[in-house]
């Protein structure tokens, strides 16, 4: 993914002074550690919890973001006063400071509202007084993650198309948790995330596999193994490829799994995160196990699937043995 960034803005939204406090100029983007800040948290936006969606043609959030391309300074503090509007109105939504960021990728224009938390941290401070000078530990509650850190809640939208890439988190309002940016702010309802969707898929699954006496640790090494493998070809969840990878031969048992997920929620067809593959990789490229004598295996999907390599026996007293073959060396990591 290459960024590059045009234009970028820091506004401060600290909720115990109760007045956000709006920036007249842009960062200066030929700082690099300014650039390296800005363009990793973009990057990090893609992640299995992401939403995505478009916005509507005429709702009055999609004006001001294109009016950001010809009025960068102007339509941040819009986008800002917008959305603290309605979060400054939640009992429990902390303090933050808002970046706004115009940036090209792919050739086409985008717009990223990335919102960093505060968080604590100690220093020192260096008084002095008719004593002398005087070092003291101090807090300073305005901290904001490293760049390695993803925001704690962000929108990036191609300005184009409109399509957009949702993180976002509950705060209470009125005594209810509620999902404020999505239902208040943009005004639109993003498709599931890839991991509320995988979600459901592994909870109809077992339910299913539950009733046709099928093993649920097959069916959930199954389950990360199609979602993977589905991601790597076509870029989508295929539930129906999935059932029949599952469920195999049981036709009755995929009849029903396929009925069961979409009644709980399960949206095929979803516009994908922009690094889907690569957060399929990370998300549900390896097979996790652990076993109730304390063991725990991490096996890489292509190693999984080669029995030259491991294998999982079922024993007559109903115990499973697993075999991990042809292993040229063993090391031992802290």
């Amino acid at each position: 993914m290459d960024i590059y960034l045009k234009k970028a803005i820091l506004h401060i939204i600290d909720k115990d002074s109760g007045v956000p406090v709006f920036s007249q100029v842009e960062l200066d983007l030929s700082t690099e550690y300014v650039r390296d800040y800005l363009t990793n948290k973009i990057k990090k936006v893609s992640s299995a919890q992401t939403k995505t969606g478009k916005l509507a043609e005429d709702g009055a959030f999609t004006t001001i973001v294109r009016e950001s391309v010809a009025n960068f300074v102007e339509a941040s503090e819009k986008l800002v006063k917008r959305w603290v509007d309605i979060y400054q109105q939640s009992e429990e939504a902390p303090s933050a400071d808002i970046f706004v960021v115009l940036y090209e990728l792919d050739t086409k224009m985008n717009l990223a509202f990335l919102k960093v938390n505060y968080h604590d941290a100690y220093t020192h401070f260096v008084d002095a007084d008719e004593q002398g000078v005087a070092n003291k530990l101090i807090i300073n509650r305005a901290i904001l993650a490293s760049k390695s850190q993803k925001a704690d809640e962000a929108i990036t939208i191609d300005i184009e198309e409109l399509t957009y890439e949702l993180v976002e988190k509950k705060y209470l309002f009125s005594g209810e948790k509620r999902f404020y940016f999505s239902e208040s702010v943009i005004e639109t309802e993003p498709a599931p995330s890839l991991e509320e969707n995988v979600r459901v898929i592994q909870k109809v699954a077992k339910q299913i596999g539950k009733k046709f006496d099928a093993d649920e640790f097959d069916v959930v090494a199954d389950i990360k193994e199609a979602v993977y493998d589905s991601i790597e070809e076509v870029g989508l969840i295929n539930h129906e490829e999935i059932a029949s990878r599952v469920f195999k031969d049981n036709i009755t048992a995929q009849m029903a799994f396929k009925e069961e997920v979409q009644e709980k929620g399960f949206v095929s067809d979803v516009p994908q995160i922009r690094e889907v593959r690569e957060v399929s990789e990370k998300k549900f490229g390896k097979q996790k196990f652990k076993m109730s004598n304390g063991i725990e295996l991490i096996v890489p999907v292509d190693v999984y699937r080669n029995p030259d390599l491991i294998e999982f026996v079922n024993n007559p007293d109903g115990t499973v043995s697993v075999m991990i073959k042809n292993v040229d060396e063993v090391l031992n990591r802290l």
